[in-house]
């Protein structure tokens, strides 16, 4: 049977160690821009139906940015009031906005990655 000397057995652990966090780090990434695409998926589909919701009803612009606002709040998006643009009214109305996600190292709030997401949707008649 062969022993091994302490100073390898502490190599060891420090590659091992090493390989978790990299791992951790990996998967924390992973996750947290699943989530954000996930979450920015779901807001386009709910854009696309109030849009259509609010053309057919003659929403007024300030009620559909209300209402963009507290989805995007709900889903934990980081969007404000001045990066929702609302034209026209009724079949005239279209919706463009464009925002960032900051993909952050898990501890450190330190910014790896940033994602910029943009719609633009545009009323059409239902079929």
């Amino acid at each position: 049977m062969e022993t091994t000397n302490p100073q390898q057995l502490r190599l060891r652990r420090l590659v091992l160690l090493t390989w978790l966090m990299v791992t951790f780090f990996y998967f924390y990434l992973s996750w947290d821009y699943i989530r954000v695409t996930s979450s920015d998926k779901r807001f386009g589909e709910y854009l696309e139906y109030i849009v259509q919701l609010a053309g057919t009803e003659r929403r007024p612009p300030k009620e559909v940015r209300t209402l963009i606002l507290v989805k995007a709040d709900e889903l934990g998006l980081p969007v404000t009031q001045d990066q929702v643009a609302i034209s026209g009214v009724g079949q005239t109305l279209a919706v463009d906005l464009t925002y960032d996600v900051n993909v952050e190292f898990p501890g450190l709030e330190r910014v790896l990655y940033k994602k910029n997401f943009q719609h633009t949707i545009r009323y059409h008649q239902p079929r």
